[in-house]
């Protein structure tokens, strides 16, 4: 993401062709989440995984191979549903015939540190490789990486037999699944999360730069942030969720500290300040996405949880694509509204919606499982 918009410019793209590089890869994504999703029930989670490292690495290597913004814009659309089939696939796969018990537990925190890395080594690669070897190279060697990562894949699984969903699946539509009260809950936390977090994404740069704080100590906040959010994620099975004893509390806990940190970020007098409403956000971050993840395996059945997690990835998907554009207009008409406080309100308005959903439920005491 650091150098896909120089490179886009560098590539002659207008303003409204640079937001459509940007912002494409977030619509298909909705889009392969739910293919994935169905593909996960009906053939199990290899051939989605499969089929979306594939297609994944052919991207990566056709942006190198682009002549022109317009070219961008169409791979930027077939990554995204590369995308979109790859990760719930690979969540997936660390889940399947596996119990609900401490193993389970730190799959899924390991699931949410490894994406918490790829944000702190991503950009810094990217940044470093194109500024030393150009925007391409950066984009070979990516492509030769995700190639690494299919091969790796097929020599792992070289002597399994292809784990078709063997349940018996009753005929449950995607609305069906939508509106299962925990599950909804889910969806709306994951809206809330990311949205909050492509606000901070795209605006702490602006807000860094009003504090005087240069590129190199912008990533240092967006690093702050990462690692924060990684140890809180390596931390949750053995020590945060044991005493949280709920999914549902440490999305809670978490959305109320990314709207916490979002307001102390917005009036920050001093970067002292703006690094310490990192910390919260990372924390606040990481106690969400494993409550999420949690009440998505809890809530859901093994014969339809495939378009469970598509359905979650591509809520997570669309409050990243909708929230900052939001907030950013917003911003643009009522200059007091800093996006940060935009965001803030619509993680509290989830919590709340979200916590009305989970409360809601036909089984008064089903929320005391997750």
């Amino acid at each position: 993401m650091p150098v896909l918009a120089p490179y886009a410019s560098a590539m002659g793209a207008t303003p409204f062709l640079l937001g459509l590089v940007i912002g494409f890869y977030s619509l298909f994504n909705i889009f392969g989440n739910f293919a994935g999703g169905i593909l996960i029930d009906k053939k199990g989670w290899q051939p989605p995984l499969f089929v979306g490292l594939t297609g994944a690495a052919l991207s990566l290597l056709l942006y190198a191979l682009a002549g022109n913004a317009y070219h961008l814009v169409i791979v930027r659309a077939g990554h995204g549903f590369m995308g979109g089939l790859l990760v719930p696939a690979a969540l997936a796969s660390l889940t399947a015939g596996t119990k609900v018990n401490s193993y389970y537990n730190r799959r899924m925190a390991l699931f949410g540190a490894i994406i918490g890395l790829a944000a702190v080594t991503g950009p810094l690669f990217a940044g470093i490789t194109a500024g030393r070897m150009g925007f391409q190279a950066v984009y070979y060697m990516l492509a030769l990486f995700m190639a690494f990562a299919l091969l790796f894949a097929l020599l792992l699984l070289k002597k399994q037999e292809l784990q078709v969903t063997s349940a018996v699946s009753p005929p449950v539509s995607m609305k069906w699944i939508m509106t299962r009260p925990g599950l909804q809950g889910a969806f709306i936390f994951a809206l809330g999360t990311m949205g909050s977090t492509g606000t901070l994404a795209s605006f702490l740069p602006e807000r860094a730069a009003l504090l005087g704080l240069d590129h190199a100590r912008t990533g240092i906040l967006f690093a702050t942030f990462a690692v924060t959010a990684i140890i809180i994620q390596l931390l949750w099975p053995a020590l945060i969720k044991p005493r949280l004893k709920k999914d549902f509390s440490g999305c809670a806990t978490g959305l109320a500290l990314l709207g916490t940190s979002l307001i102390l970020a917005a009036i920050s007098p001093s970067a002292a300040w703006l690094y310490a409403a990192m910390v919260i956000y990372g924390t606040g971050f990481g106690f969400s996405f494993q409550g999420m993840l949690g009440m998505v395996m809890a809530y859901s059945n093994p014969a339809w949880r495939g378009r469970a997690i598509g359905i979650f990835f591509a809520a997570y998907s669309l409050g990243v694509a909708i929230m900052p554009p939001l907030s950013g207009l917003i911003w643009q008409y009522i200059p007091i509204i800093f996006p940060f406080y935009t965001s803030a309100a619509v993680a509290l308005l989830s919590l709340i919606t979200g916590k009305y959903a989970c409360s809601n439920q036909p089984f008064s005491n089903q929320l005391n499982r997750v």
